[in-house]
């Protein structure tokens, strides 16, 4: 436990040493751009080229991939908290951000007149989100099938009223066994480490430490676990009838019941339960960010 916030700030250092390193690094003026990417087009669209082409083209592909390491960075800084939530390193998101950023100065084309941080934008998107999407669970998940359930839950989230798995395939263009097959692989998939520190506290407390406290009730702890129930009692009048029946039959029951036990008996379809339970835990979450 204690050695958890030494590592967080060795890792902290790395990254404004690495910060402060690649800021020396002075940037391209549009001519420039244009220029170095000329090169590295005229080096890879080579069948076979010359020594001294190549040597050309990779000194210019090295110069614009270098140039340009501060745009990773940002971009890398708005998956912050997904990092958190997966226990990923930053520098780790850096460095296959970087990958994208290489692939897209051997790919940019300068003559179509944009300039190349638009275009590598979406390359270092594409690569940091592929990286979270690999390694940022325990159980891997092929990406395709990641993204798929993503977009179902983003497009669930924002109806008004809960959508079947046929109207989700269908506005996905997908079909209804593969949306089922990954939205079910998802949620089995899903884990959490019991070393992940508790939010809301100013203690050295994880969620493994809680285990023993949930067990024998005269812990110290538990007096601050009782708290925590306490606060999700005071706020579930900010759930509607439904919401907090689905709550109360999930979570606060002596034996929780799964989905489809929720679904038979409050005679509703598993989909209809499953977004009534996601609706209610956002509004609570809502709640908690706005105390903390």
């Amino acid at each position: 436990m204690s050695s958890t916030p030494r590592a967080n700030q060795g890792n902290t250092d790395a990254i404004s040493d690495y910060l402060r390193a690649i800021g020396r690094i002075p940037l391209l003026s549009p001519d420039e751009e244009l220029h170095l990417g000329h090169i590295i087009q005229e080096w890879q669209q080579h069948a076979n080229p010359p020594r001294h082409l190549e040597r050309r083209g990779r000194r210019a592909l090295d110069r614009m991939v270098t140039a340009n390491l501060r745009l990773v960075t940002s971009i890398c800084k708005r998956y912050q908290s997904r990092l958190i939530h997966n226990s990923l390193e930053s520098l780790d998101l850096v460095q296959a951000g970087n990958i994208g950023l290489i692939r897209a100065a051997e790919k940019f084309d300068p003559s179509r007149g944009y300039r190349f941080s638009t275009y590598a934008f979406w390359w270092v998107r594409q690569s940091v989100s592929r990286f979270i999407a690999e390694n940022g669970r325990t159980i891997r998940v092929p990406p395709p099938m990641a993204q798929l359930a993503a977009r179902a839950s983003a497009i669930q989230s924002r109806a008004e009223q809960p959508l079947s798995h046929d109207d989700l395939a269908l506005r996905l263009g997908e079909s209804s066994n593969r949306l089922h097959q990954a939205l079910k692989v998802m949620h089995q998939c899903h884990v959490v480490s019991l070393d992940i520190p508790l939010q809301g506290t100013e203690s050295e407390i994880n969620l493994g430490d809680t285990i023993g406290n949930l067990i024998d009730p005269s812990d110290s702890g538990a007096s601050m676990l009782k708290d925590d129930y306490g606060w999700l009692h005071q706020h579930l009048h900010r759930l509607d009838e439904r919401e907090r029946q689905v709550i109360n039959l999930r979570l606060n029951s002596a034996e929780p019941l799964s989905l489809a036990k929720v679904a038979d008996q409050m005679n509703l379809k598993k989909t209809t339960v499953q977004w009534l339970e996601r609706r209610a835990l956002q509004k609570l979450q809502r709640a908690l960010g706005q105390e903390i």
